[in-house]
Parts: structure tokens; C-alpha cells; sequence
């Protein structure tokens, strides 16, 4: 394409998308970056600082769950990226109760942002989605082809909550809605068994134990294949998404009515 040719709308589109999927890697990069500073500025202090914080949930007992799937709700409707709490779940509570209070939380939030958007944000959102035409075409999209894209939805890199605001905003069936967001489990458990991995390698390294880079291997390659596989994933969504969106050019949105 000549450098002075005016992009076109599809090439826009999947210009955003991909900001998107390089943007969703930033919270992971983030949390690896904030370990390596822990271990290497912090040393023995980092251990003591996380046994205090695993301590102090314990001394909650429910409570200490029940508080994180609060955070969870806020923080995500306030456009937290999902990934952190994934990592900070995973660390706390273990694989099992992190991808539990993973999938319960966001579900939660899902609805809450569904129904936000359905009686309270709608006329905003539709009018910020005048100057997103994008978003303008994926949201007239999902009226045609609501179930099936909305899964595909879910699987690319846009923020979860951005996606549900935009849902609530078209008036898709709850039912349908609530279904597509289970899409995200995998997700889930592949953010909780990082940071519930990465909390032990974090143990162990800070407690001096050495055990060879053989030990950790399987960590490694869990890890790796996780990763990679919801990239593929994504970058699947994302064309089907594009191809879909294809189809209907930003103009008037119609949606039901609340």
C-alpha cells in the first residue's frame, strides 16, 4: 500500500485489534517484571512481605475470598485488566480455589456490567460509540450473530469488561450473554496456574533451595503451552471477529430495547 494512501476501514480494524492483543500481554509482563524486582531489590524481605499477606487472609478465613471476588468485581468494571486479579488468585489461594473464585467473580461481574449497561450506561455507551467505529461495527455485528460471536468475542484480547458493557449496551439475551462468558475458564486457570507457580518458584528461590532447572521444567512447559495456546486461540477469534465485522460497516447501531 502507497504511503499516502488512506487506510481502509478493515485495515484499521485489524490495526486496533492487534494493539489489543499486544496490550492484553502487558499485565503478565507486568507481574513478571514486579517478581524479578521483588527477588533481586527486596531479597529476604519479599518472603516475609508475602508470608504476612497469605497470613492475614488466612486470619479472614471466608471472609478473605469473599473480599477478593469484591475486588475482582470492582476493579474489572472499572476496566482492571482481568489478568492481574488471574495471578494475584492463583498466588493467594492455590489453583483449585483460585480458578473457582475466578470463574465465580468474573461471572458476577459479567452481570453487574450487563446490567449497567443495559438500564444505566446505555444511552452514554451508545453515544461514545459514535466516535468508535470499530466498536460501532463489531456491536452491529453481534445483533446478526449473537451467540457465536459473542464467544468469538470473548476469546480475543479486548478487555472482558469493555465486551460486556458493549453486550449489555446492544441488548443481547442474558441467557446468551452469561453462556459465551464461560468461554473464559481456560483462560482463568492458565492465569491461576501461573501465579500459583510462580509463587512456589518464588518460595523456593528466596528460601536458597536448589534443586535444578530440571525440577521446574514441567512449570516451564505448562506454561509455555498455556500461553501459546491462547494466543493461537485469539488470534483465530480475532479473524473470524474481522471477517464478521466485515459484513456490516460502522453506521447506525440498531439494538433492542431495554
Amino acid at each position: 500500500m502507497d504511503a499516502d494512501e488512506p487506510e481502509t476501514p478493515q485495515a484499521e480494524r485489524r490495526r486496533q485489534l492487534l494493539g489489543g492483543e499486544l496490550r492484553s500481554l502487558l499485565p503478565l509482563a507486568l507481574a513478571v517484571i514486579l517478581v524479578v524486582v521483588a527477588v533481586v531489590v527486596l531479597g529476604h524481605e519479599a518472603e516475609l512481605h508475602l508470608q504476612a499477606i497469605e497470613a492475614a487472609i488466612a486470619a479472614l478465613g471466608p471472609w478473605g475470598r469473599v473480599a477478593f471476588v469484591g475486588l475482582l468485581v470492582i476493579g474489572t468494571s472499572m476496566l482492571v485488566p482481568e489478568t492481574l486479579f488471574g495471578l494475584v488468585g492463583g498466588a493467594l489461594f492455590g489453583l483449585a480455589w483460585g480458578i473457582g473464585l475466578l470463574l465465580l467473580g468474573n461471572l458476577i461481574a459479567a452481570a453487574l456490567q450487563y446490567g449497567l449497561a443495559r438500564r444505566l450506561l446505555h444511552a452514554r455507551i451508545q453515544n461514545a460509540l459514535q466516535s468508535r467505529p470499530l466498536l460501532r461495527s463489531i456491536q452491529s455485528a453481534v445483533i446478526r450473530d449473537e451467540l457465536r460471536l459473542q464467544v468469538l468475542l470473548r476469546l480475543t484480547p479486548l478487555n472482558p469488561a469493555l465486551i460486556s458493557y458493549l453486550l449489555g449496551a446492544a441488548g443481547v439475551r442474558f441467557a446468551g450473554f452469561m453462556l459465551a462468558s464461560l468461554v473464559l475458564l481456560s483462560h482463568y486457570a492458565i492465569e491461576a496456574y501461573i501465579g500459583h507457580a510462580g509463587k512456589q518458584w518464588l518460595t523456593r528461590g528466596l528460601a536458597g533451595t536448589q534443586e535444578g532447572w530440571q525440577h521446574d521444567l514441567p512449570i516451564y512447559a505448562a506454561t509455555a503451552v498455556g500461553v501459546l495456546a491462547i494466543i493461537l486461540v485469539s488470534k483465530a477469534a480475532h479473524r473470524a471477529v474481522l471477517r464478521a465485522i466485515a459484513e456490516n460497516p460502522a453506521g447506525p447501531t440498531a439494538t433492542r430495547k431495554p
